[in-house]
């Protein structure tokens, strides 16, 4: 056949081409957000467990991420618990690092042509998703239907992409990208960026190498370009985020972009390796087969695994002087040591107490956001505070699940009485942070509809947060140090603070009565005042318990 004379219907290629892309899209999205619903919260506890260690880490990226088939919602996991203290960065890293392996495996699944039996898989997860009733075999369905519309979306591609490759002027161009492979990284930088998903990139790009039009060099760089196009995704996760958020970006981008750099230096060195095994696993029809692409990609991500796997301390220490401290909270390196719960209870309670005082630093830190966000509106500020209030919550559950499995032992009386006091701190701590964000979202609303409030109203609550902040920081520090007299003028300040509340209530509704505020002022000021007051009353909770000898609340000091 003379190629010159062929005929293209471009509206039904370009259709088809834009719809199996669509499908495929479509299709591991489904499949993704369905298996992070079956695997629920079990995938957060098997990262947040299983990665003590860089390599450790490793596999679990690995796991996680062939699991869900998104590198990017590893990532998004990882940085959830880096932010929470209960993930280091290093262990971050490995994460990452395992993800960027793990990602490779919707290639290898690609390459192994199961696009054949794509509409009986589809099938299959309809009967399950629509006619069953249980909502995890619903679940399940829905990931059978997303991995059928994965290989029936690339199908299509494929088949308008034979039609395309057919055209001299695409030869020649795709042609090109071996004469100048850096061409190459470039589309396959560019089309992963556009797309947001190098499952896609890398789909499209063993359809095309399977029509015999993109030579192995080509795919190989386009392979390259393709690691650098997916870093995109977590760098517009991380905007506006925290700096663990975007160190773990940062991570993400340095990771590929360095070993593309390098492997893009040995491209033709690279490419004779990639040739030679896939030749000797495929035959001699390997420049035609889909998962010699598939080589290159797995080849990449762990030699460069391998390769980053020993500078890793390096690259901690690199992320950390990039991104700076800005919006985020200093604490301690604390691991809730589970083989301590049976071993020795004592030093477990003990762990457990580290973990309570950076629960402390972070309620501390909302409480310095929220005091500056009353006054002086930052957006920025109010989303790190929402982030602290996320915080607090997860290092509660973590926390108290952890003393309670302590308790379980057989402790003796004085033991029992100081982890209770410390499930009930870790419970202040909580409402604390509860008060909080209500004060935060009172604040949000009043700054957006401009509400002013009145210059003695300013004034009254600017002595309140500073008495409080007083307050808050004695309480941690006494619980701290155990220090009773630290504790005792926190609990003797309940009174004022109480009486502070009334008084500013009254000046309050003086105010209302000379009609020198406006009505809506006034019933955001009087939650204001009642959330600020709650505040002080848990505070003096945590300063009982230091002065009790015996668990209770009931004991009052004056």
């Amino acid at each position: 056949m003379n190629f010159l004379t062929v005929v293209i219907d471009w509206k039904i290629t370009i259709f088809e081409i834009l719809g199996g892309l669509g499908i495929f899209l479509f299709g591991i999205n489904l499949m993704s957000d369905s298996l992070k619903k079956l695997a629920g919260a079990k995938l957060k506890l098997i990262l947040e467990k299983s990665t003590n260690t860089p390599l450790k880490g490793i596999f679990i990226g690995i796991l996680i991420t062939g699991l869900i088939q998104s590198s990017t919602g590893t990532t998004v996991l990882v940085v959830g618990l880096v932010r929470a203290g209960l993930m280091t960065l290093p262990q971050a890293v490995g994460v990452i690092f395992g993800a960027n392996i793990g990602t490779t495996i919707t290639s290898v699944l690609i390459g192994l042509k199961i696009s054949d039996y794509a509409l009986p898989i589809m099938f299959l997860g309809s009967f399950l998703s629509f006619f069953l009733q249980q909502r995890k075999v619903k679940d399940l369905g829905k990931v059978i239907i997303g991995f059928g519309m994965l290989f029936f979306g690339l199908e299509i591609m494929g088949d308008a992409l034979k039609q395309l490759v057919r055209l001299p002027e695409f030869q020649q161009m795709l042609l090109s990208v071996a004469e100048y492979p850096i061409l190459g990284v470039l589309v396959g930088g560019a089309t992963t960026a556009v797309i947001q998903s190098s499952s896609a990139t890398i789909g499209l790009l063993q359809q095309l190498y399977s029509t015999g039009g993109v030579p192995l060099v080509g795919a190989v760089a386009i392979v390259l370009g393709d690691n650098i196009g997916t870093t995109i995704t977590s760098v517009f996760a991380s905007i506006g985020g925290s700096s663990a958020s975007k160190r773990t970006a940062l991570v993400h981008v340095m990771f590929n972009a360095i070993g593309t750099i390098v492997f893009f230096v040995i491209i033709g060195p690279y490419s004779q390796l990639i040739g030679f095994i896939a030749q000797n696993v495929l035959g001699d029809g390997y420049l035609t087969d889909r998962m010699t692409v598939s080589f290159a990609h797995v080849g990449f991500n762990l030699m460069n695994t391998f390769v980053m796997y020993w500078f890793i301390k390096q690259l901690v220490w690199l992320v950390t002087k990039l991104v700076p401290n800005k919006f985020e909270i200093e604490l301690s390196e604390v691991t809730l040591e589970e083989n301590l719960i049976k071993e020795s209870p004592i030093l477990a309670l003990e762990n457990a107490k580290r973990a309570i005082l950076n629960m402390g630093n972070v309620v501390k830190a909302m409480y310095d956001i929220t005091y500056r966000f009353a006054f002086e509106y930052n957006h920025k500020e109010f989303e790190f505070g929402m982030q602290c209030e996320e915080l607090i919550d997860t290092l509660d559950d973590k926390i108290h699940n952890y003393l309670v499995r302590v308790g379980a032992n057989d402790l003796d009386d004085a033991i029992i009485q100081e982890l209770a006091k410390d499930i009930d701190t870790i419970s202040d701590l909580e409402r604390i942070g509860d008060h909080l964000t209500n004060l935060l979202e009172f604040f949000e609303e009043r700054h957006e509809n401009k509400i002013e409030l009145h210059p003695d109203a300013k004034a009254d609550l600017s002595i309140f947060f500073d008495t409080l902040y007083r307050t808050l920081h004695q309480a941690l520090s006494a619980y701290e140090s155990k220090d009773k007299a630290i504790a005792l003028e926190v609990n003797e300040r309940e009174d004022a603070l109480d009486m502070m509340t009334k008084k500013y209530r009254k000046n309050h509704i003086s105010r209302i009565n000379d009609k020198t505020c406006t009505e809506t002022e006034s019933g955001f000021y009087v939650d204001i005042l009642s959330n600020l007051e709650r505040i002080g009353d848990h505070c003096n909770n945590i300063a009982v318990n230091i002065l009790s000898d015996s668990y209770s609340h009931d004991d009052t000091f004056h």
